[in-house]
């Protein structure tokens, strides 16, 4: 199986259905999880729950460190060189690894000083879960556009994950064994991909100077995640701090379903991000080009789910959360602005400005809306309480698209050192 060559247009499509049957079943399986959690643990458990797995997403973000992005870049850019790309490959697992025993060095400190993490069983169980979703090989496969050799494997753990929730929690107590369940599941398909990796690619033992030459190169995108996810990911244990788990409740079901639908930009973008990283190879004006249909695809996507989720709002609460979360319509109608704001992000930010290697004022610019996103969170949350996280994350992606704009007609204007090496 070569890795030579661009995959043609059919190749890109092949690729787009792969990474859709994932999403789509990233999407249709909470509708049968959502619902029975939600009725099953009650707003106070679901809460807590919530604030566990935004703790355990924020270690999986560490662990990951922007390999979902850099690594993919690079492996694009490689994609001829099998042996570049094995010493890559060992250089991200060894840097993961590494980066795990932060994890838990930091989840000690944090179960003992944040009171909101006070049942380790459940929190224990999240990091594991945070962790084993980022050791994902599918960064590699997408930077390849070989997506669909590992679509299945992450279809197939997400089955089993819904089965055994429905299957084993049975009353609010339960709520460690979804993390526990997700965790095992990504740990097998996780193996099974890595052996799928190295069919046609070399062994290599990850060495300390390897892993220190791949943390460099992840570190920028590493600083685009750690920033974008305070105002995302994280926001569930942002509230935690502030409200009773409760009220996180209520606004953890609404960002479930905005989520849901902000996900289904994940495969388009997953599958043109290469692309683009390969037309930046070309040279500015390659990049250009094809810069129109990116953000039609993304824009568009974008506003027909945001449309769609305001007008729903009522009608999806009732349905996946039930009696009990009526709070939540108001949350999910302001989170249904994000999925058209963030398409329009992504194109600035991931189809522009990584590309072309000015990671650096992408960066300032997300890590000033994660500033940003603190101030309003401290002027927000405490009187409007979920209501005000969410104004809080959408004002943030709003002013980040502004700065992401502004970036982008600077880079116009002017010739980087590494833009006049690509000939833009």
């Amino acid at each position: 199986m070569s890795a030579a060559g661009p995959a043609p247009a059919a190749g890109l499509l092949r690729n787009i259905a792969a990474l859709y049957g994932v999403q789509i079943a990233t999407f249709v399986l909470p509708l049968i999880t959502v619902p029975f959690l939600a009725r099953t643990l009650g707003p106070h458990a679901w809460g807590a729950l919530a604030i566990a797995q935004a703790f355990g997403g924020l270690v999986g973000l560490l662990v990951d460190y922007g390999f979902d992005l850099s690594g993919t870049r690079e492996v694009a850019r490689d994609r001829d060189h099998p042996q570049r790309r094995a010493e890559l490959l060992a250089g991200v697992m060894g840097a993961r690894l590494a980066l795990m025993a932060v994890g838990v060095a930091v989840t000690l400190v944090a179960g003992q000083i944040v009171p909101a993490l006070g049942d380790p069983l459940l929190l224990w169980a999240a990091v594991a879960w945070g962790a084993a979703q980022a050791l994902s090989l599918m960064w590699y496969f997408q930077g390849l556009e070989r997506v669909t050799q590992v679509a299945g494997l992450d279809v197939a753990a997400k089955v089993a994950v819904t089965a055994g929730i429905l299957l084993l929690v049975r009353r609010p107590a339960d709520a460690w064994l979804v993390p526990a369940l997700g965790a095992g599941a990504a740990l097998v398909s996780n193996a099974y991909a890595l052996w799928l990796a190295h069919r046609d690619t070399p062994f290599c033992r990850p060495t300390w100077r390897g892993t220190r030459h791949t943390l460099r190169l992840g570190w920028s995108m590493f600083v685009f995640r750690g920033s974008a996810a305070f105002y995302s990911t994280a926001s569930a244990f942002l509230l935690g701090l502030f409200v009773p788990a409760q009220l996180v409740g209520y606004y953890a079901g609404a960002e479930r379903i905005a989520r849901a639908a902000q996900g289904l930009l994940t495969p388009l973008h997953r599958a043109l991000y290469p692309r683009f990283a390969r037309a930046a190879g070309e040279g500015r004006a390659a990049l250009r080009q094809q810069l129109p249909g990116g953000l039609a695809v993304m824009g568009g996507a974008g506003l027909l789910l945001s449309v769609g989720t305001v007008l729903a709002a009522p009608l999806l609460v009732g349905v996946l959360l039930g009696p009990g979360f009526e709070a939540s319509v108001a949350v999910l109608r302001v989170l249904a602005a994000l999925p058209v704001v963030i398409g329009v992000n992504m194109v600035l930010g991931l189809f522009w400005l990584v590309p072309l290697g000015l990671d650096r004022a992408f960066n300032l610019t997300v890590a000033g809306g994660a500033l940003l996103n603190a101030a309003l969170i401290l002027l927000l949350v405490p009187p409007m309480g979920p209501l005000g996280m969410a104004l809080a994350v959408l004002c943030t992606e709003l002013l980040v698209g502004l700065g992401l704009y502004a970036q982008y007609r600077a880079s116009r204007r002017s010739r980087t050192p590494h833009a006049a090496a690509l000939g833009g």
